[in-house]
C-alpha cells in the first residue's frame, strides 16, 4: 500500500526560503531498489516526482541541499549566495560607477593573468537527468594564460567517474565554460554600455569595497552582482544569471543557429547559466580561485548524419543539466618541462569543427579515470 501510494506522481513547488521566488532547474532525485530516478523543477519552480522514494534529495548549486522523507506542497531551499531577483528595485546609477569600471577595463591586463602561472585545480562536475547520474572528479595542474597566450591547459594527475552505467567518458565541458566565460574577461567597454549598474547598499564589506548589481538593458534575463575593491581597482567576486534570450545573443552566432535550423531543425528550447566566482592574488597576478557553474540546456535536433551521431557517442555530446565547481590554488609542487599539457579550447554550443578539432574533442572525452558504479553507493 505504501509503495503504491508513493509511486503516484507527487507535485511540489521549489522556492527560495528568503525571497519566496521560484527556483528553476532544481534537481529532485532518489536511488531506490538499485534504480536512480530524478525530476527537475521548471521556470515556475514546479516539479513532478513520478517515482517512489524513501529519501528524496533536492539540490541546486546556489542552495543548501535538502533530504526529505516525504514531499511537501512547497520545498523551501536556503540560499548559499544572495540571489539577484528580477523584482528588486534599486535607486539610480551613481555617476562614478562607469568611470571606475572603465578604469578597471583599461588596467585589468596589468592585474589579471599578467604572467604565466601553473596552479593546482580540483574539478567536480555532476549531471542529473531522468534515470541518469554522472559525476566526474579530477585534479592536477592548470596552466594559466598570460597576456600573450589566451588559452588554458591542464595536466590531470587524478580522475574518477561515478555513473549509473559503465560509461568511461570524461567531461570537461563545464570546466572550459567556467574558465572562458570569466566575468573579468567579459567585463569590457561593450559590457559596460549594455548594462545598468546599481549600488547594493545592504552589502557590508571592508573599507573601499562596493557591491554593484547589474541588469542587461536589452535582455532582462542577464543580471547579476559583483564586488569591486575601488582602491585597488579589482573585482573580488561576481555572480551572474543568463537565461535563454541572453545566452542565445551572447554565445551563439545568428548565422550558425539559422543554418542548423535549416539543416536539421535544430532549435534551442531552454538555456540557463548560473555562475559565481571569487578571485585571489598569487604572486602579484589575480585569477579565478573558486568557481561554481550551473548549466541547463534543452534542444530539439533531427540530425541523422551518421558521422555526427558517432561524434556524439564518442564525446558523450555533453550533458544538458550540469552543476560544477573548480578550485584553483597555488601549489608547492611544480611540473617540469617534460610533462604533456592538454590545451583546453573554448567550449562552443554550435561550431563547424575540423577533423582535427573533432579528434581532439574525443581525446578530451577519454582522459584517464577510475570508475565506480552508482549502484553500490548510498545516495
Amino acid at each position: 500500500m505504501l509503495l503504491a501510494v508513493s509511486a503516484e506522481a507527487q507535485r511540489t513547488v521549489v522556492v527560495d526560503a528568503v525571497t519566496r521566488q521560484p527556483v528553476a532547474h532544481a534537481n529532485l532525485y532518489a536511488k531506490e531498489g538499485g534504480k536512480f530516478r530524478s525530476a527537475v523543477s521548471d521556470e515556475a519552480g514546479r516539479a513532478e516526482v513520478a517515482f517512489p522514494f524513501r529519501r528524496l534529495t533536492v539540490s541546486h548549486l546556489n542552495y543548501e541541499k535538502q533530504v526529505l522523507s516525504r514531499l511537501p506542497d512547497t520545498v523551501c531551499l536556503q540560499p548559499m549566495v544572495r540571489v539577484v531577483n528580477e523584482v528588486t528595485v534599486y535607486s539610480g546609477e551613481p555617476a562614478w560607477i562607469r568611470k571606475k569600471l572603465k578604469q578597471l577595463v583599461r588596467e585589468k591586463a596589468q592585474r589579471y593573468h599578467n604572467r604565466r602561472q601553473v596552479l593546482h585545480y580540483d574539478y567536480d562536475s555532476q549531471s542529473i537527468s531522468g534515470s541518469q547520474y554522472y559525476r566526474y572528479q579530477a585534479g592536477g595542474w592548470l596552466r594559466m594564460p598570460d597576456a600573450d597566450d589566451k588559452g588554458y591547459a591542464i595536466h590531470q594527475t587524478e580522475g574518477h567517474i561515478t555513473a549509473v552505467d559503465s560509461t568511461r567518458l570524461t567531461d570537461v565541458a563545464n570546466l572550459r565554460r567556467m574558465l572562458y566565460e570569466d566575468f573579468v574577461d567579459e567585463l569590457d567597454s561593450k559590457f559596460i554600455s549594455q548594462h545598468r549598474f546599481y549600488v547594493d547598499y545592504d552589502y557590508e564589506g571592508a573599507p573601499g569595497e562596493v557591491s554593484l548589481v547589474f541588469r542587461g538593458k536589452k535582455y532582462g534575463d542577464d543580471r547579476g552582482r559583483f564586488v569591486i575593491d575601488t582602491a585597488r581597482c579589482v573585482i573580488l567576486s561576481a555572480q551572474r544569471h543568463l537565461g535563454l534570450k541572453a545566452n542565445k545573443h551572447l554565445r551563439v552566432s545568428d548565422f550558425m543557429l539559422s543554418m542548423a535550423r535549416i539543416i536539421s531543425g535544430y532549435k534551442i528550447l531552454d538555456w540557463m547559466v548560473d555562475y559565481r566566482v571569487a578571485y585571489a592574488e598569487t604572486d602579484g597576478s589575480w585569477h579565478p580561485a573558486d568557481i561554481a557553474y550551473k548549466f541547463f540546456f534543452k534542444t530539439v535536433d533531427n540530425e541523422t548524419d551518421e558521422s555526427s551521431q558517432q561524434f556524439s557517442r564518442d564525446t558523450g555530446s555533453g550533458f544538458s543539466n550540469m552543476e560544477s565547481t573548480v578550485t584553483i590554488r597555488p601549489t608547492d609542487i611544480h611540473p617540469d618541462d617534460s610533462i604533456a599539457w592538454k590545451p583546453l579550447p573554448r567550449s562552443w554550443i554550435l561550431k563547424y569543427n575540423t577533423d582535427e578539432e573533432r579528434a581532439y574533442e574525443v581525446e578530451l572525452s577519454h582522459l584517464p579515470a577510475t570508475f565506480t558504479l552508482l549502484e553500490g553507493l548510498d545516495m
